[in-house]
């Protein structure tokens, strides 16, 4: 049985693509807090599986899909590339926050061309941690998974405060490599 690590919670794209793999054939999902942890331990996951959005970029440093697809071409093999759409993500705001601070994925921040140049942007390795600062009340914008957003409302958190400025439904292209070593 494969084991494939990727970004975790249950909540990420990456678990959803991983899942569609697991509807493919039998695998064992591994999630992790970071992309970051796993390029970081790809000698002790040798033989196991990688799956990252070409999208992917770093909260941690200035590490991107494209540079580590070539940094570690001496220990990634792809094996295959899917695409699907991603969960609908939205650009919310905190109607009580005037910071103008924006909690996100760095993969998102392209969807605010043309919002508000003067954003301070805190960047985190997931929707899901973006979506629990947000709600926690230090932000002013967030962009976060709809579906997640929407549970959050409906289990007893005040909506009246947000807003919905813009929605977006991407599709991404996902790479699976397997982990060979050096």
């Amino acid at each position: 049985m494969k084991t494939i690590n990727t970004l975790g919670p249950k909540q990420t794209d990456s678990y959803k693509a991983a899942q569609y793999l697991a509807e493919r054939e039998e695998v064992d999902i591994r999630l992790h807090t970071s992309f970051d942890d796993i390029y970081s331990d790809l000698s002790n996951l040798k033989g196991e599986y990688m799956l990252v959005p070409v999208a992917f970029r770093s909260a941690q440093s200035n590490d991107n899909w494209v540079d580590n697809n070539y940094k570690y071409v001496d220990q990634l093999a792809i094996v295959d590339t899917f695409f699907l759409p991603t969960m609908p993500m939205i650009l919310v705001r905190n109607l009580n926050q005037d910071n103008q601070k924006v909690v996100l994925h760095p993969s998102t921040s392209a969807f605010l061309y043309n919002f508000n140049d003067k954003v301070i942007h805190d960047y985190v390795s997931s929707k899901p941690e973006a979506l629990k600062k947000f709600l926690h009340g230090d932000y002013s914008y967030a962009i976060v998974s709809k579906e997640w957003f929407e549970s959050a409302i409906n289990q007893g958190i005040d909506g009246s405060q947000f807003e919905v400025i813009k929605r977006f439904t991407p599709t991404m292209i996902w790479c699976l490599y397997k982990i060979i070593g050096k």
